[in-house]
């Protein structure tokens, strides 16, 4: 008689994927994530010696600037990954299991939760902007009120590039990384405080951190849960996506 097999919870999904034989931990999370801020101000100083611009900058430049910065930042994260996972691993999509969740309803559900996520998390720091005068992020002012190839450039980096850039470094290589380590209640909180964090690099997201931290934390369970990255990278883009359309509808 053949004794059936009882499918695996969905909670454990990840963590059987995390125990597979590979050989990149935290401490390469930090280099690769170090790694895209130096190819980003590479990419600075050579446009800037390319085309001789100097100190002031024109708005429609900085806005440009910034675009190529975070492509740059990305094209470093994505190579550097690519290097990491082929030399320590066995290749993006088998060690990051980046489609093990690729029912394409529910990654339309999260993208449209990442819609309504960001208005739920907007509206509980509220009170936060305020005490913070209602400064915006630098790059939802820029989106605002620039307008050009600058700010498509901008729109793309922030509504396409990132959501799977960061959910690859935050959600796959540090939240696996961390997962070999501590409970996995533990490896969600403290990788959503990794993902918050470094975007005080601009002193106006004080007021957001915490609208950042949760999002990190609801991303973090959903990939654990789904075994996969799709659907944190629908919910992300769809987070981001309603932010960009805020700003460039504002400024309009």
């Amino acid at each position: 008689m053949t004794v059936p097999v009882p499918p695996v919870p969905p909670a454990t999904r990840f963590a059987s994927i995390d125990r597979s034989p590979i050989r990149w931990g935290i401490g390469d999370f930090f280099w690769i994530f170090g790694g895209g801020f130096v190819v980003s101000v590479i990419a600075v100083i050579a446009t800037t010696v390319v085309t001789g611009w100097t100190e002031p900058l024109s708005d429609a430049e900085t806005i440009l600037l910034n675009g190529i910065a975070g492509l740059a930042q990305f094209g470093g994260f994505a190579l550097l990954l690519w290097a990491l996972l082929r030399s320590k691993g066995r290749g993006v999509l088998r060690d990051l299991a980046v489609f093990a969740d690729r029912e394409w309803g529910w990654v339309i559900v999260c993208f449209f939760g990442g819609i309504g996520l960001q208005i739920a998390l907007g509206l509980s720091v509220y009170p936060l902007t305020q005490l913070n005068n209602d400064r915006s992020q630098e790059l939802v002012d820029q989106l605002g009120d620039g307008s050009g190839v600058g700010v498509a450039l901008l729109a793309v980096v922030a509504a396409f590039l990132a959501p799977i850039f960061e959910e690859l470094l935050f959600r796959g290589v540090l939240l696996r990384a961390l997962l070999r380590r501590m409970q996995a209640v533990w490896a969600v909180a403290v990788s959503a405080i990794g993902f918050g964090v470094p975007h005080l690099l601009d002193p106006n997201a004080i007021a957001v951190l915490p609208a950042l931290v949760g999002f990190g934390i609801v991303s973090g369970v959903l990939a654990v849960r789904s075994g996969g990255l799709l659907r944190s990278i629908a919910l992300h883009m769809g987070f981001n996506f309603l932010t960009v359309v805020i700003a460039i509808g504002g400024g309009g």
